[in-house]
This record gives structure tokens, sequence and C-alpha cells, in this order.
């Protein structure tokens, strides 16, 4: 009686893991995939409004500003685990001078991990 019992559960399982083939393998492609995404186009593959990834980004030490300043920036310890990157642009001034830019963007392998973490 047990082993039938065991064996529908088994049985169940694998069907289940079938299921989710398709879902694991979309986010394998994504985590090795190349290139960034900019946060707000980040929160649109994630089918979020960007200003709740924004949000929770924050809240869950990804990002922070400084001290008085605009810009975003990523913690150290999300760089590293190479979830997020930095990207600085000179850009033109009208003036003739030029400005650095930076912003933080989504690497692949972080989305992955957003993707998995939020829908938690």
């Amino acid at each position: 009686m047990r082993n039938s019992c065991y064996t529908e559960k088994v049985i169940e399982l694998e069907h289940k893991v079938d299921e989710m083939k398709p879902q694991v393998d979309a986010l394998k492609r994504i985590s090795y995939s190349e290139g960034s995404l900019c946060i707000t186009d980040a929160a649109k593959s994630l089918q979020m409004k960007p200003k709740a990834l924004f949000s929770w980004l924050q809240g869950h030490d990804w990002i922070y500003r400084r001290v008085g300043g605009k810009n975003w920036v990523g913690y150290q310890d999300k760089i590293k685990q190479d979830l997020i990157e930095h990207k600085v642009t000179v850009v033109a001034r009208n003036d003739g001078s030029e400005k650095l830019t930076e912003q933080v963007r989504i690497t692949p392998k972080g989305l992955s991990k957003l993707s998995a973490l939020i829908s938690e």
C-alpha cells in the first residue's frame, strides 16, 4: 500500500517538473545572455511598474542614492555577484562641454535572480 502511494507522488512530481521545464529553460537563457537593461526596461521585462522595481531594489539593498545625489548607485556586493553593473557615458552638452553620466543596469543574471525573488 505504501509503495503505491510513493509511486503516485513520484509520478505527480515528475509531471510538475515537466511542466516547469520551459520556464526553467527560459530563465537559463536570460541568465546566460549578454548585455544589460536599465531598471525601467528590466521592470517591463518583469511585468511590473518601474517605480515598484526601484522601490524593491532600494528596499532589498541592490541600489541606493548618495546623500545629496540624484543618481542611483549599486551596492558593491551586487556588482561582484554580476547582478548589476554601472554604465558610464560621456554626453556632449550644447555649449560644447562634456558631462559624465552613470546608470545602474540589471545584468541578465540579475534579471533572472530578480524574477525568482520577486515571484516569491
